[in-house]
């Protein structure tokens, strides 16, 4: 009687979903396929509702499928080869090196300056950028007077190109002819005789890269929880405020756990996108004063276009790689554990 009972009911549920009638031809039909083989009911019952879309979905998505794996996977693989050649000129006529590149990597002190900054810029900047974008999005999803200016304005950093960016932050601190020491000394903030070298100290040039890549790339990661902010039910906040939470306990409660996923999905992109930086930084210093501020990116341009060397370029390249695959990694394992999201 109870096998009947939940035929019955899985016959009720089945109809219901592909809207089909629940008769007792239906239900003698789901007790006789529970007895077949599996082999034998796959081909006696048609694809249903759900399976055809699936696969047309999985026929259409496909192609692009396949070209993402091919510009990914090609670059990947002529990258590692040329890690394992040296010698030659631009990749012409280079010989068989094994691990060499790799052996000098570990002796290569410039290598580990440059890595060093790259780590500590991904941690500075992606960290603001995180914090400082997911409050403008909070603030562009508030309602108030004149909201779709406050969002023109969350968009503007992002729309002016990088390196267009770099250039006009150069300019604006440059120690000779540069606004930011000009307005300094209108104010009367400082001497002309002693102008600040804003990208000729170590120290100065670090955070101005910080507040530039900040101040850029927030934007980004504004719209993109912004638009997840949009899907949050507006109940849920009625019902806490009905249970007495304060705006702060919806933010952390309510507010937080449901944008986990868009804010996973912005980190990463956001990890990937400043350990690969480049134009924002050649732009700007260049790496200057000195080699104090090259990152990884910069370094493996100026071994590959300068030096012409792909052997080693294309080492560090596959070092960067590999180190962006493993925080992608940890970052997913760490965020992803809660089965809730």
């Amino acid at each position: 009687m109870r096998d009947r009972s939940l035929l019955s009911s899985f016959a009720l549920v089945k109809g219901k979903w592909n809207g089909m009638s629940t008769s007792s031809d239906s239900i003698d039909g789901v007790r006789r396929g529970a007895g077949a083989p599996r082999g034998e009911r796959a081909k006696g019952r048609p694809m249903s509702l759900i399976q055809r879309e699936e696969r047309l979905a999985w026929a259409m998505v496909a192609p692009a499928l396949l070209a993402l794996l091919a510009l990914g996977f090609y670059p990947a693989l002529s990258t590692l080869w040329y890690a394992l050649q040296q010698g030659g000129s631009f990749g012409e006529h280079m010989t068989w090196a094994g691990l060499a590149n790799f052996a000098r990597l570990v002796r290569d002190r410039q290598f580990w300056e440059a890595l060093r900054f790259s780590l500590l810029f991904s941690l500075v900047t992606v960290g603001g950028q995180m914090v400082f974008g997911t409050g403008l999005a909070v603030l562009a999803n508030q309602r108030m007077p004149l909201r779709w200016l406050v969002r023109a304005a969350v968009i503007f950093p992002w729309a002016i190109p990088t390196a267009t960016n770099s250039v006009i932050w150069a300019y604006m601190f440059n120690d000779q002819y540069g606004l930011i020491n000009s307005l300094l000394i209108r104010l009367g903030l400082l001497n002309p005789a002693h102008l600040i070298n804003w990208l000729g100290s170590t120290p100065l040039a670090t955070a101005l890269i910080y507040m530039l890549a900040i101040w850029k790339a927030n934007s980004l990661v504004a719209l993109l929880v912004l638009a997840a902010l949009q899907g949050i039910p507006e109940e849920l906040y009625e019902a806490s405020r009905v249970d007495g939470a304060s705006p702060w306990y919806a933010f952390w409660h309510i507010t937080l756990p449901l944008l986990r996923p868009a804010l996973v999905v912005t980190l990463v992109i956001r990890t990937i996108e400043s350990l690969q930086a480049f134009d924002i930084i050649s732009a700007f210093t260049n790496g200057s004063p000195g080699t104090t501020t090259q990152n990884i990116g910069l370094y493996i341009n100026i071994q590959i276009q300068q030096y012409g060397d792909f052997g080693y370029g294309s080492t560090v390249a596959t070092i960067l790689m590999l180190l962006t695959l493993v925080l992608i990694g940890v970052y997913l394992r760490t965020l992803y554990r809660s089965p809730s999201v």
